[in-house]
């Protein structure tokens, strides 16, 4: 349960925001098609160490719809990070996102290296080249368009049968995405995918300490790029999880993980 719920204006939009726990300020944003919901889940072993600041990006669940896809630019979505820490006051922080997240993460690192005290990257997904499966994913949003979130929710949970994923999963993953706006979460899916990051390699300015979560085997999220990013970033460490089934079976891994590596280098 969140201590303070908050709606931030950020660049014409609002964005929900909540804070829970206490110590020192940690900030986290969720992927594409994620939500705060699924982030508290995350860091729920973490609520009684640090006090947790987690929002819906721009476009998702309770935050302001966006169907203008100039609005899911990454600078911007960097900026809303900068926008929520300045709502609460917060000069510095530990700061992390996933997927989606971890690119304005980063790019609101690489902008603003004074205000971080250690990263926090799930699933990088973003390079200087296009995602090699920007396609698939921009597809998603073609399947709301056409079918509607009922329709798209029912083909996308068979694939996943498919593919071997438990009903457990399938169920998560329909909660996740079925909260948003349908013509806000398509454009997200055909813009966001599209980013690209030409100037990773300035990542090794950043000399704080870094943990990145990554698994084999899923193409939207190359563990060859979190390995890269390991390399690129200064005091970087690298945490890997059998399966992306990990991230919805056992969510609270992720809150586990970080908080080891966190009190090991004396953060909380």
């Amino acid at each position: 349960m969140a201590d303070t719920f908050l709606r931030v204006p950020s660049d014409g939009l609002e964005l929900a925001v909540e804070t829970s726990g206490a110590g020192p300020w940690l900030v986290f944003a969720h992927g594409l098609t994620g939500n705060r919901h699924g982030t508290r889940r995350q860091f729920a072993p973490l609520a009684e160490r640090f006090r947790i600041v987690i929002y819906d990006q721009r476009g998702h669940c309770d935050s302001t719809p966006v169907t203008d896809p100039a609005l899911y630019d990454l600078e911007r979505m960097a900026g809303d990070m900068e926008t929520v820490m300045d709502a609460l006051s917060i000069e510095q922080a530990i700061v992390g996102g996933e997927s989606m997240g971890a690119a304005t993460t980063l790019r609101f690192a690489m902008r603003w290296p004074q205000r971080v005290r250690a990263l926090l990257l799930t699933a990088p997904a973003f390079s200087e080249t296009p995602n090699p499966v920007a396609d698939q994913i921009s597809n998603t949003g073609y399947e709301i368009r056409t079918f509607g979130m009922a329709g798209y929710l029912q083909r996308s949970a068979e694939r996943l049968r498919q593919g071997g994923a438990t009903a457990e999963v399938i169920a998560t993953i329909a909660e996740m995405q079925s909260v948003h706006d349908p013509t806000s979460l398509a454009t997200a899916c055909e813009t966001c995918i599209q980013w690209v990051m030409p100037d990773l390699p300035q990542a090794s300015n950043l000399d704080v300490p870094a943990c990145v979560i990554a698994w084999p085997g899923d193409a939207l999220h190359p563990i060859e790029l979190a390995q890269r990013l390991v390399a690129i970033l200064p005091d970087a460490r690298l945490a890997t999880l059998p399966s992306l089934g990990v991230l919805f079976e056992r969510p609270a891994v992720v809150g586990q993980i970080y908080g080891r590596f966190l009190a090991e280098r004396g953060l909380g």
